[in-house]
């Protein structure tokens, strides 16, 4: 997984065949448990709208420690385009952490409304190659279903609003910090380009409630993206 992770890296930032190459950094801070991480992200987006990205995070705590996160590496493609409006776009992608390996699918369906507001709904399975004890103490697997929709407004040439509401639904016998076996996470995000190369980014989000902090869990995204 290291390997693929800096292979993919090193061809995001290096390769001149590919198109649409970026680098990016993004600190969260995440308000009940008081804690931070830190993403440094590479990728490319062919013409097509296919694309490639790979990632590494870091858990920095309350700024006193800097430990591995996860990596993941993530690709998109559009498949089908009945119309110019209308896209149907799969995905996936493959991660690792501290407790083991994992992975995701999803298929996207975009609509175009108008030259400025699109909206994509996503099905997405997250899953788990390593067994964690369930709430009867047996081996399975943590997966969820993920239900998602991107409402995407174009406000201006350079700034842009994304509302993104996240349902997960546990496949097995789990819970999800808010003790039930679901939970909602909402995004607020806002983009805004500078010019052809820097594109800083806000995103307000909550991620419901956690009862391990009695009391609802909200982050804060900052981020910089810089385009090649």
């Amino acid at each position: 997984m290291k390997k693929l992770l800096t292979a993919a890296l090193v061809l995001s930032v290096s390769s001149p065949v590919f198109a649409g190459a970026y680098v990016e950094t993004r600190e969260a801070y995440n308000t009940a448990s008081d804690l931070h991480e830190v993403i440094l992200r590479a990728g490319y987006n062919f013409d097509m709208g296919a694309g490639i990205m790979a990632t590494n995070a870091y858990n920095i705590g309350r700024w006193d420690e800097i430990k591995h996160s996860y990596n993941e590496i993530e690709g998109w493609y559009p498949l089908f385009r009945p119309t110019d409006k209308l896209t149907f776009q799969p995905g996936g992608l493959i991660n690792d952490n501290k407790d083991g390996s994992g992975g995701a699918v999803y298929l996207d369906t975009n609509y175009k409304f108008t030259p400025w507001f699109n909206l994509t709904f996503r099905y997405r399975y997250n899953h788990n190659n390593y067994d964690t004890p369930d709430l009867n103490g047996d081996m399975n697997k943590n997966d969820t279903h993920e239900f998602a929709n991107y409402w995407n407004f174009k406000v201006t040439d350079q700034f842009t609003w994304i509302f993104e509401p996240h349902f997960f639904q546990r496949v097995n016998d789990y819970h999800s910090k808010n003790g039930k076996d679901h939970h909602w996470e909402i995004t607020n995000g806002f983009r805004y380009k500078v010019d052809q190369h820097w594109l800083p980014y806000l995103e307000l989000q909550w991620l419901d409630r956690w009862n391990a902090y009695n009391k609802e869990q909200y982050r804060i995204r900052v981020g910089l993206r810089y385009s090649f």
